[in-house]
């Protein structure tokens, strides 16, 4: 629940960490909204996907980076297709708005991180306070308190932050893929059927962990196929090869080969690093919660 204009005013008035919070608000209100196409004056996209938004980050992960996510996240596409009428030309313009993009996910886990650093500087002179005598031990608590509260409602704010990431990323990969298809690994034995339906003829199957070349189409991906076929594996049976590496720091800065010397692969790549990066931030301001007390070092 929002405070009153004035009241707001005045509560923003004593919060010293006040422009940083600022900094990372902006940044919320970016992703919060549908992703923009030619960034800056492109036109607001649907992202067809907002079951991700307001989640933690390993649950909105876990989603966008199945095809069951990715699948839904049509509307940007669409308006690429709107904007530019050759694959060359729709390539240029997602390669900047992938650009772009990630420029925006660097500066919001800046402005996290020293937001996050204001906090415990905060808690810092408050100690150093109580301990001079400048303040009470009564207001010292009392302060401390108050700061920690905003420290957590900042760590939630980046968690909201980071889930509405999601949307967008979904629909830069969707992107990804309409150009070429993307290299998947398999959660678990999966069945190939011959279309869109899991009454169609079973084509092939797979082990878990086999890696299959594919594109997302809302709730299937379809695969490429021995012999010129193709064939539809369900969306929840499969993940982004892209995104296993991304979510271990070991192989998180380095592509899959199948995007290699393609900037707009390795650019949807380096989002999915880059968001797993902040996570990491956020994470830890979640659980490294000491030095709020009056007490702490």
């Amino acid at each position: 629940m929002s405070l009153p204009p004035s009241l707001s005013k005045a509560f923003e008035k004593d919060d010293v960490c006040t422009p940083q919070r600022n900094a990372l608000d902006s940044y919320g209100n970016y992703f919060s909204k549908d992703i923009l196409v030619g960034a800056a004056g492109g036109a607001l996209v649907g992202a067809g996907a907002a079951a991700a938004a307001h989640q933690d980050f390993k649950t909105s992960l876990a989603i966008v980076l199945t095809g069951l996510f990715v699948g839904a996240a049509t509307g940007y596409w669409a308006s690429v297709q709107s904007k530019a009428s050759t694959q060359a030309a729709r390539r240029r313009l997602v390669e900047k708005d992938v650009t772009d993009e990630n420029g925006k996910v660097d500066g919001a886990h800046v402005a996290f991180n020293r937001l996050i650093d204001c906090r415990r500087k905060q808690a810092a002179t408050i100690r150093a306070d109580v301990k001079a005598g400048r303040l009470t031990r009564e207001q010292g608590e009392a302060q401390m308190a108050d700061v920690k509260k905003r420290y957590d409602e900042d760590v939630a704010t980046a968690k909201g932050i980071n889930a509405d990431m999601a949307s967008h990323a979904a629909n830069l990969e969707y992107a990804n893929e309409q150009f070429k298809p993307q290299p998947y690994v398999t959660l678990n034995p999966t069945t190939v059927y011959a279309d869109k339906s899991t009454g169609s003829a079973k084509l092939t199957s797979y082990k878990a962990d086999a890696t299959i070349s594919g594109a997302s189409d809302k709730d299937w991906i379809k695969v490429a196929l021995a012999g010129g076929r193709t064939g539809y594996v369900q969306a929840k049976d499969v993940e982004l090869q892209a995104a296993r590496l991304a979510k271990d720091k070991k192989t998180r800065k380095t592509p899959p080969a199948a995007a290699s010397g393609d900037p707009v692969a390795e650019g949807v790549f380096t989002n999915l690093s880059k968001r797993a990066d902040f996570d990491d931030s956020v994470q830890t301001a979640s659980t490294n919660t000491s030095g709020f007390e009056l007490s702490g070092g």
